[in-house]
């Protein structure tokens, strides 16, 4: 569980801000253990296959040669998965699911930047290849010290990607009582014609808000939402007014484009 509650405001290109909780150095080096235990069964299993893989070589080669020949590749392998599993691995995930790896999400963390979108590639790929300074001299001693010394908890690879890690809170995305019961009684419905421009930077920004919107004092945010609805049916250049509120309308493209995502 996570002690911490240092905080960090992060204004969005929408010109939202919101107010994450930073991981701390626990809940981190927990996720650190439950990825490294994942990844090294994932390294022996491969060595294991390949052993065996090994073995059965001399029966295909009566000369001999490709018995001799086996330990070396079984070695070279076995090198060429650590290596592609141990920076692989984290780079993959964090890209792929959104700045969370098996560790992270059952922590409840996330990588995000410092802006608050999502990370990519080349985030990833950065923090996650400068971890190899950070792990210098030990289990993690010089990236712990910077994150002590650190305002956001950032370790070296946190600062040249311009990342943090946050802790992700487990509210309900849907809070409002005119939530739909599921989409197939959407009020919008012509919003499925318009999901593919929205982009997973602005899907974070509009579930944020519809996490967040409790919190919020009541002019503050009926005006943010209005704020958010208005920027989506300008891009969309959809006419007219909307038939509900602009939460509900927020609330349907949320609904859709998880479930368009899910169906992906």
């Amino acid at each position: 569980m996570e002690t911490s509650r240092e905080t960090v405001t992060i204004q969005t290109p929408e010109s939202v801000r919101f107010q994450y909780v930073l991981a701390g150095v626990g809940s981190r080096a927990a996720a650190y253990l439950l990825d490294t235990v994942i990844r090294y069964v994932s390294i022996l299993s491969i060595f294991v296959l390949a052993t065996l893989l090994g073995s059965l070589l001399p029966d295909l080669d009566p000369t001999g040669i490709a018995e001799k020949l086996s330990k070396t590749w079984i070695m070279a392998l076995a090198v060429l998965a650590y290596g592609i599993v141990d920076l692989g691995y984290f780079i993959f995930f964090e890209a792929f699911w959104n700045g969370q790896t098996p560790g992270k999400r059952k922590q409840g963390l996330r990588v995000v930047r410092r802006n608050g979108q999502p990370i990519g590639w080349l985030e990833s790929a950065i923090r996650n290849i400068l971890r190899a300074v950070d792990i210098v001299l030990g289990f993690y001693p010089l990236g712990l010290i910077v994150i002590f010394f650190s305002r956001k908890n950032q370790r070296i690879g946190d600062y040249a990607a311009g990342t943090v890690v946050v802790v992700e809170e487990k509210w309900k995305v849907f809070q409002g009582k005119s939530r739909p019961r599921d989409t197939k009684s959407l009020i919008h419905p012509e919003i499925e014609n318009y999901l593919t421009l929205v982009d997973p930077s602005q899907y974070q920004v509009l579930k944020s808000f519809l996490q967040r919107r409790e919190e919020m004092d009541e002019g503050h945010r009926h005006e943010l939402g209005r704020l958010l609805a208005r920027q989506l049916l300008e891009k969309w250049k959809i006419p007219g007014r909307l038939k509900g509120s602009y939460e509900v309308f927020l609330e349907e493209v949320v609904a859709l484009y998880e479930e368009r995502k899910r169906a992906i």
